[in-house]
């Protein structure tokens, strides 16, 4: 079992296999278990009772018999989930009541079917209105399953309701009910769970905002779908786990010099003002480059040899000799809008002929010269400026995060990191959903030092979109592991740094030659 310590609780894996890093829609999930159910040929009551008996299995290593237990019940097969999970806790002597919510005539036939042969099996079947009578320890959510696409309303919201406000432990089947299942917006209310027991695979309204917060410890559990019914759909969605760094980073050969690793060239600061530069220069150390050159205003040169004396350092006159020295070039953080920001920015979009990174000012900046960039740039947008390069509104970009990235990825033919509190990368082809990282990062600095981070990436030989995505989620590790340290309250965007180290030491612990 692998347990991955998330912002918003804990999601663990009842099985190891690869294809279960991949996010899924509800609609994805479908055609697997319709792949599993028609082209194989395995009957969906076996792939409901491997649900239930999973769902059942987790509830009994954690509840004990004296507690109370109601399963609350729709027409879907959501319900017929929660009719079996019922019955098998009552056959292993655990108190079990289902009420159904909906009418009997919408009920599918699977769930008919568990109907009867959990009254075959005396499992009490009490009505809505009688579920007041005692008090329940434990809730079953079996209401609305991955399938919900219209708001919650009438009868179901009032139930919803009053599940929310009463004193007792929630399990939701699959995802919490009133959850969308592929953007994790809720449909007009919704059920906070306790702990969310997802089936097959995981799905990304689990993870995005709002829907993890609403999903509390997510259990991903096999219920034996077949390989070839997981293969037959591979989603653009992916998020990594503590286990992915050692086997992402770049190789370090053992026969190597400072050369081997990179050179980061790192265009950023304004006169006076060289904290940015800083962070980001400092940051491409730290993730692995052999050498960094910072170019800014000269009166920030004494800072910068003062604070970081193993880089170099020159003035924006020499940025256009310096193209030819750097393998990646990181430009933007603290550089200002004013001057003669515009033109640096617009040389290196027009010139650069490696990776480059674009932050802070520069996105801006850029978005004045160009609309179209290439797979060699990737910029790294915070919502306001994604706003800007893309022309929504925040509150429409908040509504469908995935969508905006996806969408400006392919508009600017770059790589978005979309920052938010579940950054996105996305090449126009795949999205990578960050699940690392908290609410403490949200300060001064803490982009310099990702934007830096990914150019250290870079210079080792990785790719753009995956040092983007190993970056993104190195920096949230590294905020998880200072955060812990500190407190999310006092931390600095300084002491990411540190937290880099530590994140890639433990990646790499047991590789000698790293």
């Amino acid at each position: 079992m692998i347990s991955c310590n998330f912002d918003q609780g804990l999601i663990y894996y009842i099985a190891e296999e690869l294809h279960m890093r991949y996010l899924y829609t509800g609609q994805d999930a479908r055609k697997i278990d319709d792949h599993a159910t028609m082209i194989v040929g395995i009957p969906s009551m076996v792939l409901m009772e491997r649900a239930a008996m999973s769902a059942a299995k987790l509830i009994m290593e954690r509840e004990s018999r004296d507690r109370w237990i109601l399963a609350v019940c729709g027409t879907g097969n959501n319900g017929g989930d929660g009719v079996a999970t019922a019955r098998i806790l009552h056959e292993m002597g655990y108190n079990v009541a289902v009420t159904i919510v909906g009418y009997p005539d919408s009920m599918s036939k699977e769930t008919k079917k568990q109907v009867e042969i959990a009254i075959g099996s005396h499992v009490p079947i009490i009505p809505m209105s009688s579920i007041h009578d005692r008090e329940f320890d434990v809730v079953i959510d079996a209401l609305f399953g991955i399938g919900l696409s219209r708001d919650v309303s009438d009868v179901y919201e009032d139930i919803i309701a009053d599940i929310d406000d009463g004193d007792h432990y929630v399990y939701s089947l699959d995802i919490p009910s009133g959850i969308n299942s592929g953007n994790g917006a809720v449909m007009g209310i919704a059920l906070h769970a306790g702990t969310t027991i997802t089936f097959g695979v995981n799905k990304l309204g689990l993870v995005l905002y709002p829907g993890c917060e609403y999903a509390g410890e997510v259990v991903v559990c096999d219920i034996g779908i077949p390989g070839s019914s997981a293969d037959s759909l591979t989603p653009p969605y992916f998020y990594y786990e503590p286990a992915d760094i050692g086997k992402l980073l770049p190789f370090r050969k053992p026969r190597s010099h400072k050369g081997s690793f990179g050179h980061v060239l790192v265009v950023a600061g304004s006169k006076n003002m060289c904290g940015a530069a800083y962070l980001a220069a400092c940051a491409a150390f730290k993730s692995g480059a052999g050498m960094v050159k910072v170019i800014s205003d000269p009166d920030n040169r004494d800072v910068i040899f003062t604070k970081l004396p193993e880089a170099l350092f020159g003035s924006y006159d020499d940025l256009e000799s310096e193209l030819d020295w750097a393998d990646v070039i990181v430009i933007g953080p603290g550089l200002g809008l004013e001057g003669d920001s515009q033109e640096l920015v617009r040389f290196v979009v027009e010139n650069s002929p490696v990776p480059t990174v674009i932050d802070g000012d520069g996105i801006r900046l850029c978005r004045n010269v160009t609309s179209k960039l290439s797979e060699n740039f990737i910029v790294t947008p915070h919502m306001k400026e994604l706003s800007y390069l893309n022309g929504l509104s925040v509150e429409d970009i908040l509504k469908e995060p995935v969508s905006a990235a996806y969408d400006t990825a392919m508009d600017i033919d770059g790589i978005v990191v979309a920052k938010d509190a579940r950054t996105i990368v996305s090449d126009g082809d795949s999205c990578y959903i960050n699940v690392s990282g908290n609410n403490g990062m949200a300060t001064a600095g803490s982009g310099d030092v990702l934007a830096g981070l990914i150019g250290g990436l870079l210079a080792q030989g990785m790719l753009p979109f995956r040092a983007a995505c190993l970056g993104v989620y190195i920096h949230g590790l590294a905020g998880d592991i200072m955060a812990q340290r500190l407190s999310r309250n006092s931390l600095m965007a300084g002491d990411l740094l540190t937290g880099i180290s530590e994140v890639i030491r433990e990646g790499t612990i047991g590789d000698a030659q790293r």
